[in-house]
């Protein structure tokens, strides 16, 4: 039997954390669950199963282990378990990570096997700010922010999508892990971020992360934009896609 215990609790000016070990979708697993919703932001499981603990981040990695990127860039590197795996799953590549909780990078450290390597370089603040003084252009961008179950509506804009276009190498892309619903009004994070990413980047797809799927129902999706206007098929093959409805609408831009 595997209980479950709380092995840290945080309180900052982000609001409060706590560590838990617990069973998570039928794995013994260390999870880290933050604000009033008692959301899970981060995990790693203990058991012998190397598939990532989230569904969307194991989704993130086999993207990331088929496109092969030289240089990634993270927004929202919460306690560094995708970039970790990143790191140990491609050999070359170079990883750099915003985050603007620092003290979620020392819980990494000391609950989720976060380690040092010259290969994973850390930028703490604000992820806006950040973006617009990097210099590096990127092959794949991946951005996993959240307050609670919902992404900034800064995050959401044409505006941080021409921004994300600046770092993107050529055949570059972006991936945005997105809680929504497909259809109603808890799809609406869904269809702002697909009109501004076509727009502004390039052809989008969306892609189911979770499990179990329904359309009205908030669940982690992948929304995926091409910087050279084509859809690389090889990053789709074996993977389910969301049907939308037509939401390239300047009603959703902002």
């Amino acid at each position: 039997m595997f209980g479950r215990s709380v092995i840290k609790r945080l309180t900052n000016s982000f609001g409060s954390f706590s560590v838990e070990e617990l069973k998570y979708e039928g794995r013994p697993a260390r999870v880290l669950f933050s604000g009033p919703q008692h959301a899970a932001q981060s995990g790693i499981p203990l058991d012998d199963n190397p598939r990532l603990l989230f569904d969307y981040n194991q989704l993130l990695l086999e993207l990331a282990l088929d496109l092969n990127p030289s240089k990634v860039l993270v927004l929202g590197g919460g306690t560094l378990t995708l970039p970790m795996a990143l790191i140990n799953n491609l050999q070359t590549v170079q990883v750099t990570v915003v985050e603007q909780n620092a003290d979620l990078i020392a819980l990494a450290g000391e609950y989720f096997n976060y380690h040092s390597d010259h290969r994973l370089r850390l930028e703490i603040g604000d992820a806006l700010s950040i973006v617009g003084r990097l210099k590096d252009r990127y092959d794949l961008v991946i951005t996993d922010i959240f307050d609670n179950f919902s992404i900034p509506q800064a995050f959401r804009t044409i505006s941080f999508a021409r921004s994300i276009k600046e770092l993107l190498n050529v055949k570059g892309l972006i991936a945005t892990n997105c809680i929504a619903a497909t259809s109603g009004y808890a799809a609406q994070p869904l269809r702002q971020i697909v009109a501004a990413y076509s727009k502004a980047i390039g052809p989008v797809k969306v892609v189911k992360a979770d499990q179990d799927y329904a359309y009205w129902t908030p669940q982690n999706m992948i929304i995926m934009a091409f910087n050279d206007q084509t859809v690389n098929q090889k990053l789709l093959k074996g993977i389910e896609l969301v049907d939308l409805p037509d939401i390239q609408t300047e009603d959703y831009l902002s």
